[in-house]
C-alpha cells in the first residue's frame, strides 16, 4: 500500500517535471525560447496551466513534510537539512547561471550588468528559477517556527493554510528580496498539501465520485481561463480563480493516485532535473541551430528529452561523489526528495 502511495507522488513529481521542462523549453513567444510566433499551441498549452505546474511542486513537498511534521526540537535539524538542499546549490549555481546568461551568445535571455554585485545578487533577489529555492526555504522556516506554538497537527496545518491563502491574495507580486512574492504565491499550495495529506488515509482506494466532482470544477476552470485569454484578460497566477485552478488541479491529480511508470522514474530525479533542465535546453537549442534544424515539434521532442534526461546523467555522476553531491545537489545523504 504504500509502495503504492509513493508511486503516485513520483508520478506527480515526474508530471511536474514535464510541465516545467516544457515551459522553459517554449518561452515567451518571438522573444525567448523558441521563439515561437504569437498564438503558438504550446505557450497556450503553458500559460493554461501557469497555475498549477509550479503549485504542485510546492503541493508535493507539502505532502512528503506532513509525514514527519516538525517538533520545536526538530527546529535546527530542520534548518540546517533545508539550507543544504537549497540554499548550497542555490550559491554555488546562482552566480554561475547568472554568468552564462549575461554573457554567453546563446542564451535565451541577455541582460545587461553594471556592476559584478548583479552576480551574486541571486543570493538575496529573485533571479530565474532559483525563486523556487528561496521561497521554499522561508515556507519550511515558517512551519518549523510556528511548531513553537504547540498547536495540534490539523490545527497548525489549517490555520497555515488561511493564512497562505489570504497572503497570496493581498501581498504584492514584485517583491523580489528573497523571493517573498514567490514565498507568498506557493504557501497556500505547500499548505495545501500538508492539510490533505493529515487527513487521509492513505490507501490506494479511489473515490470516483471525489474525482468525478474535481474533475468537473478543474475543466470549467480552465475553460474560464481560456476565454480569458482569447480576450487578452488572463486573471494570472495570483488570483482567487489562480487559486482555485491550483487547488483543485492539484486535489484532482492527488486523489485521482495516478501512477505511470515512466513519470514516476523521472519524478526520482526531480530536484535535479529543477536544477540543471535550462542548462541543457541551452545545449539543444546550440545542436539544433549548428546542424540547422528549426522543425518546432522536432525541437520540442529534442527539448524535453535533453532537458530531462540530462540531469538525469548528470545525477548519476555527481552521486558518486559526496562533495559533488552536496555542492551540487544539495543532498547531505544519498537519496531524492521533492525538491526542497
Amino acid at each position: 500500500m504504500q509502495g503504492n502511495k509513493v508511486q503516485s507522488l513520483e508520478t506527480l513529481r515526474g508530471l511536474a517535471c514535464f510541465l516545467l521542462v516544457l515551459n522553459h523549453l517554449v518561452g515567451m513567444p518571438v522573444v525567448a525560447g523558441l521563439r515561437l510566433p504569437e498564438g503558438n499551441i504550446y505557450f497556450l498549452f503553458n500559460t493554461m496551466l501557469e497555475n498549477f505546474r509550479m503549485p504542485l511542486f510546492a503541493f508535493l513537498s507539502g505532502i512528503i513534510f506532513s509525514f514527519r511534521g516538525i517538533k520545536p526540537s526538530q527546529f535546527n535539524i530542520l534548518l540546517k537539512g533545508k539550507f543544504f538542499r537549497l540554499l548550497v546549490p542555490l550559491i554555488i549555481l546562482g552566480p554561475l547561471y547568472l554568468i552564462i546568461q549575461a554573457n554567453a551568445p546563446v542564451a535565451n535571455q541577455t541582460v545587461e550588468v553594471n556592476s559584478y554585485l548583479y552576480y551574486i545578487s541571486v543570493f538575496w533577489e529573485s533571479k530565474f528559477h532559483f525563486w523556487f529555492l528561496q521561497a521554499m526555504f522561508l515556507i519550511f522556516f515558517l512551519y518549523g517556527a510556528i511548531s513553537f506554538l504547540q498547536l495540534t497537527v490539523k490545527t497548525t496545518y489549517l490555520l497555515l493554510f488561511v493564512i497562505g491563502t489570504v497572503l497570496s491574495m493581498f501581498l504584492p507580486e514584485d517583491i523580489t528580496f528573497f523571493s517573498l512574492s514567490g514565498f507568498f504565491f506557493l504557501l497556500p499550495y505547500f499548505a495545501l498539501g500538508t492539510l490533505l495529506a493529515s487527513h487521509e488515509k492513505h490507501n490506494e482506494k479511489v473515490n470516483l465520485a471525489l474525482i468525478g466532482g474535481l474533475t468537473f470544477v478543474f475543466i470549467c476552470l480552465l475553460v474560464f481561463k481560456y476565454f480569458r485569454i482569447q480576450e487578452g484578460n488572463n486573471f494570472g497566477r495570483i488570483s482567487i480563480f489562480g487559486l482555485l485552478v491550483g487547488f483543485f488541479g492539484c486535489s484532482l491529480f492527488y486523489f485521482s493516485k495516478i501512477k505511470v511508470k515512466t513519470l514516476a522514474f523521472i519524478g526520482g530525479f526531480s530536484f535535479t532535473i529543477y536544477l540543471y533542465h535550462l542548462y541543457f535546453l541551452v545545449l539543444s537549442r546550440v545542436i539544433l541551430n549548428y546542424i540547422g534544424v528549426d522543425n518546432t515539434l522536432f525541437n520540442v521532442l529534442t527539448g524535453l528529452v535533453f532537458g530531462l534526461v540530462g540531469p538525469m546523467l548528470l545525477n548519476s555522476i555527481l552521486k558518486k561523489h559526496s562533495l559533488m553531491s552536496m555542492l551540487f545537489l544539495g543532498e547531505k545523504r544519498r537519496r531524492n526528495t521533492i525538491p526542497g
